[in-house]
């Protein structure tokens, strides 16, 4: 009897030897060729350069190449899906945005699941939402942007980079809970939104506080306020919507690194401590504070719970207010 379960258990050993010992060489052993990092969206925007910023000193840590390449299209789906139907070897991440991962799903078909088909390595940036208007607008605070909404319904409007976007989202969320009827003017990205911001095209604008940011350091835009829990220290004077009494209407978009799902365990939590060690650095901190975000990270399974919350969040909201592409 001893002898017949000792036979198993020394089968069974070497069964599992035989099903992790290329997964541990693996891990062990990579990476011995460049990585390609996508990015989802066009090179030069902000969120290309929160990638090419880390993706030096990433490729020092890792002793190979970091190749950064722009698959943009679809707000980030293309992208994301590169990702999600690559090799899970470890030689292919991406940039993990909000848009993509938590709402894009719930507003089209996506060839890919948030759920089933990625791999959560670690947050990387997170981006206040501001709402804004022109300085040259005679509006210096919101109480004075919620009297003139309210006495003019359906004729003010708003700006966004486009529909689905997550500042459109937090802009519907701020007019249900404001309780006040603003007509919502989607763009092909934030950069024609603040053009016309600035002619007075818009009156308003609900915008990722890093494409705005510099405007508002010129003195062109006002921002009335920021959607994060706490004041952002490069506005300290721009009140949030909590210090408004609008406690529920707290976001950030937030962005971070993903692989494809299979990917070996070993190789994720390397490239997370490798981040964590790299977001952490002053010169990057500096970088991303400049850009008019927190430069993050977290743990794979904390930032697989903060996307799949979101999402399942984002989706009940999409259904409630039925927002959609059309």
């Amino acid at each position: 009897m001893h002898a017949r379960r000792l036979a198993a258990c020394l089968i069974a050993s070497c069964t599992l030897g035989i099903f992790t010992a290329p997964a541990m060489a693996q891990g062990a052993s990579w990476p011995t060729r460049p990585i390609r990092f996508i990015v989802p969206f066009p090179p030069g925007g902000p969120t290309d350069t929160y990638v090419r910023t880390i993706a030096g000193p990433l490729g020092e840590a890792l002793k190979q190449t970091v190749v950064v390449e722009n698959r943009a299209g679809a707000g980030g789906s293309i992208g994301t899906a590169a990702v999600a139907k690559a090799a899970p070897d470890g030689y292919t991440m991406g940039l993990g945005a909000g848009g993509a991962l938590m709402v894009m799903p719930h507003l089209m078909k996506v060839p890919y699941s948030v759920t089933q088909d990625l791999a959560y390595v670690s947050s990387l940036a997170q981006v206040p939402a501001v709402i804004a208007v022109n300085a040259k607008s005679g509006i210096t605070n919101m109480a004075q942007f919620l009297e003139r909404a309210r006495s003019h319904p359906g004729k003010m409007n708003y700006g966004s980079a486009g529909t689905g976007t997550m500042v459109h989202l937090a802009g519907e969320r701020f007019k249900r809970a404001a309780g006040i009827d603003i007509v919502h003017v989607p763009y092909a990205g934030a950069a024609p939104a603040i053009t016309d911001l600035l002619g007075g095209q818009v009156e308003s604008m609900v915008s990722d506080l890093t494409p705005i940011l510099p405007h508002v350091q010129a003195g062109t835009v006002r921002v009335l306020a920021v959607t994060t829990e706490k004041r952002t220290p490069l506005l300290p004077d721009a009140p949030t919507l909590v210090e408004l009494g609008y406690p529920k209407v707290v976001q950030a978009t937030e962005y971070g690194v993903i692989m494809p799902a299979g990917t070996p365990p070993a190789i994720v939590n390397r490239v997370q401590r490798e981040l964590a060690t790299i977001m952490a650095t002053p010169e990057v901190r500096k970088a991303y504070e400049q850009m008019g975000s927190l430069a993050v990270s977290s743990p794979p399974e904390q930032y697989r719970k903060n996307v799949l919350g979101s999402y399942e969040f984002w989706g009940q909201f999409i259904k409630e207010t039925g927002i959609s592409l059309n």
